[in-house]
């Protein structure tokens, strides 16, 4: 797919090197005429004066199409355009070479008023802020007088180009100008969004792959930027050496971004140890390179930068299209994502080793590619996260919920419980904590096996899912004990409900079940407007309840009772022991005289009634207190 990709590539560029050399937009046809002859100088010692004397026209050899020049750094390339302008209907022309990458390019135009040749300067080796006209690349005014007249362009460079010269009127360049403008600013206007999204993604959800992507887009604009001369126009327009060397520069700094997040994002270590490991290596190797490119001839730097390209291209790719074979969906995203990016940039350093010559393929070929490259990766990156937060939110269930069950814990139901008591005491806020136990977990584990057991453990859990509401808290409070608080619940009948479906649930057998086992449960309730107990001790109550129980009991479900629980008296006893035992002495002298005052049985029948059992002779019942009380004051039998 790659090289299939390659080959129409450079097909389409073949056809640039049919392309005139100069070229005229078709309107300006019968306007003006114009035709451009080349010689080549090895030394680059010639004056202006001396390449139009005679001796030199003769050099100049025609240059109708477009054709590759191997510049070396001490030699220049000299292009003669004869022109002949036919009509006075526009006084101002332009002419533009559109190569940001290039080094030095320097147009004489005769002034006969001033009778001597002007000059105008553009090039990476010159500051854009000094330039006649500043801009993406080199473009010069021109003030054409009506007839023939003669344009001189000296041209030098340190790698093989091509050179493809325009000429028109002053309103179509600026027009082109700014169509350019509009296409590089959708271009960074999305890679401004992508960056600023992943950071601030990056920071919502602690992601290092947004991070990651985020500092890659970045490098990848400003890449982009030098190589389309936008930032050495609007950025470091006053640094001419660092224009030179920023296209380099930080093409291998964005070669080694790439290949860092492309291991983030595959985790080429898990199945492709070795090719990990080289892809890894290479990236380190990206600063140092940059800094070699830095400081190196261009030349040298050309070289370095292909053949690191070349190795990122390669291993990334094969890496991506691994991940992609074993199944994983975010390699086929990175695969498809970095293969026309991979193209561009190939296409692009054949380009500057002259393979090929310019083309719009060649100049836009990139920011094409990162228009399609951008979408993709956004899509990997969206799966690749969405599957580790997956990852991370297993691992927080885990120490959240039962492996088993699903429940949750028994340390958050405990935590659970106490808010649920803060919230009883503070805010009178009903509800009811229930314990429901298993009874014969053990039985089935000693009859069937622990795997029959932990089988019944789960078929509880799911009859409990059947009987509760979705809001209510259920947990795993032992091996066969669970745990329940049930909010909003004031009175015992709501539990009782839920008590009696689910003992009913357990006693139903499941069709089709080997071995047949069905279920028991019993359950020990409290509810917080009856429960004066601190949550310390509220749970083991229960428990205690539970254990209380026998297994055959016929009262499964039942409550802690308020003096259960330590209620408190009814009137607080003094503070001073002394004066308790006061109160207390009092108290039981009171009780003696009441008991002297009583009337002494008269026969046998009355001894036995004496025993508290009933006053029938004298028609008294005792009261609570257990001392006699009247027949009037006695309430009705309901009986």
């Amino acid at each position: 797919m790659i090289f299939a990709a390659v080959l129409l590539s450079f097909a389409a560029t073949a056809k640039a090197d049919f392309a005139p050399a100069l070229q005229i937009p078709a309107q300006n046809a019968g306007l003006i005429q114009a035709q451009a002859t080349f010689w080549h100088e090895m030394t680059a010692k010639s004056t202006i004066v001396q390449v139009d004397s005679a001796s030199i026209a003769s050099e100049f050899a025609p240059l109708a199409e477009e054709k590759m020049f191997m510049l070396q750094p001490n030699e220049r390339l000299w292009i003669r355009i004869d022109i002949d302008r036919l009509s006075a209907v526009h006084n101002h022309w332009s002419a533009w070479i559109p190569l940001p990458l290039i080094d030095s390019v320097t147009l004489y135009q005769w002034d006969e008023d001033k009778k001597s040749w002007l000059e105008q300067r553009a090039g990476d080796r010159i500051s854009v802020k000094d330039w006649q006209e500043p801009g993406r690349y080199p473009r010069f005014h021109l003030d054409l007088p009506r007839g023939k007249s003669v344009l001189y362009v000296a041209i030098q460079g340190n790698t093989p180009i091509s050179i493809p010269l325009f000429l028109s009127t002053e309103e179509q360049a600026q027009q082109a100008d700014r169509l350019g403008f509009l296409g590089l600013g959708l271009i960074f206007g999305v890679l401004t969004t992508l960056m600023l999204l992943c950071m601030v993604t990056a920071y919502t959800y602690r992601d290092r792959l947004y991070l990651f992507y985020g500092l890659y887009v970045l490098v990848l604009g400003l890449a982009v930027g030098a190589y389309t001369g936008v930032a050495s126009y609007l950025l470091w327009d006053h640094s001419p050496m660092w224009a030179d060397a920023a296209q380099g520069v930080l093409a291998l700094l964005t070669g080694g971004a790439t290949l860092y997040f492309v291991e983030a994002m595959l985790s080429g270590r898990q199945f492709a140890r070795k090719l990990s490991t080289a892809l890894l290596s290479l990236a380190s190797l990206a600063l140092p390179l940059a800094v070699l490119y830095y400081f190196v001839p261009r030349a040298w730097g050309v070289i370095i930068l292909g053949v690191y390209m070349l190795m990122i291209c390669s291993i990334g790719l094969t890496l991506a299209l691994r991940a992609w074979r074993r199944g994983d969906t975010v390699g086929k995203w990175v695969f498809l994502a970095y293969a026309p990016l991979a193209v561009a940039v190939l296409v692009a350093v054949a380009r500057a080793y002259g393979w090929i010559t310019v083309s719009w393929v060649v100049q836009y070929g990139v920011v094409v590619a990162l228009l399609i490259e951008a979408p993709l990766m956004m899509t990997a990156l969206h799966a690749r996260s969405r599957e580790r937060h997956e990852i991370r939110t297993r691992e927080l269930a885990l120490t959240t919920q039962d492996a088993l069950t699903g429940l949750l814990k028994e340390h958050i139901f405990d935590d659970r419980i106490r808010q649920t008591v803060a919230r009883s005491l503070k805010r009178r806020e009903a509800a009811a904590i229930v314990l429901i136990s298993l009874v014969n977990y053990d039985a089935i584990a000693a009859a069937y096996g622990l795997p029959v057991a932990e089988q019944s453990v789960l078929r509880a859990v799911i009859k409990l899912r059947k009987v509760l509401r979705d809001v209510e808290t259920v947990a795993r409070v032992g091996t066969s004990h669970f745990g329940l608080i049930m909010e909003g619940t004031g009175h015992r009948s709501r539990v009782t409900d839920v008590g009696a479906r689910l003992i009913a649930q357990g006693l139903m057998p499941l069709p089709g079940l080997v071995p047949e086992v069905t279920l028991q449960f019993h359950l020990a309730a409290v509810l917080m407007q009856e429960m004066p107990a601190s949550s310390r001790s509220l749970k083991e109550e229960l428990l205690a309840l539970l254990s209380s129980m026998s297994r055959r009991t016929r009262r499964p479900i039942r409550f802690l009772e308020a003096t259960t629980t330590g209620g408190t008296p009814l009137a607080a006893l003094p503070a001073s022991p002394a004066n308790a035992v006061d109160v207390l002495t009092e108290q039981v002298q009171a009780a003696s005289s009441m008991a002297s005052n009583l009337p002494q049985p008269q026969n046998k029948s009355q001894e036995a009634d004496s025993s508290g059992k009933n006053w029938s002779t004298s028609g008294s019942k005792l009261d609570s207190s257990g001392f006699p009380a009247t027949r009037a004051n006695m309430p009705e039998s309901k009986f």
